[in-house]
């Protein structure tokens, strides 16, 4: 278990890629002990600048294996877990997706009720692959629109890296990074996205 600590905000991201199955559950459904509002415990959020509220606790879906990380979601948000971490290059996104849309049917929760996180990664940091890159993810996942949309890394990649070598790394680049993040404030104007932000920068590249 890894517990990632966002200091700006102090959002905590519990990821269970070291734990097995059968602890993974166990441990959800014992951390949910301390978020479920009906054991009279208020659910700790953060106000981001949009007035949103985002949860101070979320599941991290990072290193989840197909064929796990649907039971993981399922039973985190069954615990109280109400923030959902993913991201495109986890690829997972499509399992994810379809535990989301179980659960809603099910009525263990609403979709204005969970936080999704999605995060566009390095190949597509070009202005014209912001927006299919969040479709894509969007079409994953099964919903109209996301919480959250991070830019994962400011280091980019060439178009379609499969594999790092020295030819694909672009790195980072302000004026480049400048017309990714016009590109992500389109995702807001169209209504894809409720807020945008940024992961893995340093405070210089900011």
């Amino acid at each position: 278990m890894r517990v990632m600590v966002v200091p700006d905000i102090s959002v905590i991201i519990i990821t269970r890629n070291r734990l097995r199955t059968r602890d993974r559950n166990r441990y959800c459904i014992l951390l949910g002990q301390f978020l479920r509002p009906h054991q009279g415990l208020k659910m700790a959020y953060h106000l981001l600048n949009t007035a949103a509220k985002i949860p101070a606790f979320g599941l991290g879906t990072w290193q989840s294996k197909p064929g796990e990380v649907g039971a993981a979601v399922e039973v985190a948000l069954k615990a109280g877990y109400r923030h959902i971490d993913c991201a495109h290059i986890y690829g997972n996104e499509a399992e994810i997706g379809e535990t989301l849309q179980k659960c809603f049917r099910e009525g263990v929760v609403k979709r204005d009720e969970v936080f999704i996180t999605s995060k566009l990664w390095s190949t597509d940091h070009g202005s014209e692959d912001v927006e299919p890159a969040c479709k894509l993810t969007l079409k994953n996942l099964q919903l109209e629109y996301l919480d959250l949309y991070l830019v994962h890394s400011p280091s980019s990649l060439a178009k379609g890296t499969l594999q790092l070598t020295e030819e694909s790394k672009l790195g980072y680049d302000p004026a480049r990074m400048a017309e990714t993040w016009k590109a992500m404030e389109g995702l807001v104007e169209k209504g894809l996205v409720k807020a945008i932000g940024i992961s893995n920068f340093t405070i210089t590249k900011t």
